[in-house]
């Protein structure tokens, strides 16, 4: 039991350690580097430095939603053009292999469900880069890309922001949990609504 205790509170005191350095000006540099290329290629999700920021009480809540949806989309757009770009290095191998009919038809399917992934992904812990390099790849439309991409980032960081600012950060686990549920009871409702 004591020992259990003695583990807490050095999990407690790292936390702190880690909050309050989160409260530094560097701070919001790391947050527009990762928010950038965690929408290309890195797989730990903002909401990691974000919850920290915002609890160290040092940053304004609203600011750093915002610098994280921005640098998000950003990024998102630079994984859009990676996967724009690639696609056209890609696409003889395609027909070579005659699956250029089922390309055909995977861009006709995104462009049909692609906004509510789209959603899904920027809102949710599903991973995000994904859906940009796939939507460059589809050429979807880059303004409803954007468009979506900014509403539903908005949406995440500035939803977990406020949880942190009024619950704190015994709140987050719960929250991802749920998101991730809702996840998958939209993409349940879209697959049972196309198949009938």
């Amino acid at each position: 039991m004591f020992q259990c205790l003695m583990v807490l509170r050095k999990m407690n005191n790292y936390l702190t350690s880690i909050i309050e350095k989160c409260g530094s000006i560097k701070a919001l540099l790391y947050l527009r580097l990762l928010s950038f290329i965690e929408s290309i290629f890195f797989p730990i999700p903002t909401d990691v430095l974000i919850a920290p920021m915002v609890l160290s009480g040092k940053h304004n809540w609203i600011k750093v939603s915002s610098i994280a949806s921005i640098w998000s989309v950003i990024g998102g757009i630079v994984g859009y053009y990676l996967g724009y770009f690639l696609f056209d290095t890609v696409e003889p191998f395609i027909h070579a292999m005659g699956k250029h009919d089922q390309y055909l038809s995977a861009k006709s399917y995104f462009e049909v469900y692609g906004i509510a992934f789209l959603f899904i992904a920027a809102f949710t812990p599903i991973p995000y880069k994904v859906f940009t390099i796939s939507a460059g790849v589809l050429n979807y439309s880059l303004p409803i890309f954007v468009l979506v991409s900014l509403i539903g980032r908005s949406a995440r960081f500035f939803l977990v922001s406020f949880v942190c600012l009024k619950y704190g950060n015994q709140i987050l686990d719960v929250l991802n949990k749920y998101l991730l549920y809702l996840a998958l009871f939209v993409i349940i409702v879209i697959y049972l609504i196309s198949g009938v």
